[in-house]
């Protein structure tokens, strides 16, 4: 790597900071008023009052600050809350634990255990299509074409 090259405007880089610094300097500072040398020195009070006497106003209420009242009823529709999710026909969760849990167990199978016998190995397999055949078995006969899927 080669040393930087010095720019043709670092010359007048140098004159434009000093005038910069120079401007800055003949500006007044500070807005706060100079404390006295010789006077006493400010209690914590005073020194917190000073910090928050001079901020701004608080901001005017937003959307985030709304709040609905509790007993708002406007007549909408609320629908009933959902049944829990281990609630259901025992023989559907286990045909899809098997549907899944097949697959996966005979990838960990074929990672961890490759000396399992065949008889294992095509039962899981047995398992899995019996339950996804289940599965397919359940599902609904008729569509009704007219019907969007939406109820109310």
């Amino acid at each position: 790597m080669s040393p930087r090259a010095q720019d043709p405007n670092e010359s007048t880089d140098d004159a434009v900071w000093q005038d910069l610094v120079a401007r800055l300097e003949e500006s007044p500072s500070s807005e706060l008023p100079e404390r006295q040398a010789s006077g006493p020195a400010p209690t914590a009070e005073e020194r917190v009052r000073a910090i928050f006497d001079n901020q701004p106003a608080p901001a005017p209420p937003g959307p985030r600050d709304y709040s609905a009242s509790e007993h708002e009823d406007d007549g909408t529709y609320q629908p009933p809350e959902p049944p829990a999710l281990g609630v259901g026909d025992p023989l559907v969760v286990l045909a899809w634990l098997c549907a899944v849990g097949g697959p996966v167990a005979l990838m960990l199978i074929a990672m961890f255990w490759r000396s399992v016998s065949t008889t294992v190995m095509l039962g899981i397999v047995g398992i899995f299509i019996a339950s996804v055949t289940f599965l397919i078995f359940r599902l609904p006969k008729t569509r009704d074409y007219d019907d969007d899927g939406a109820e109310v």
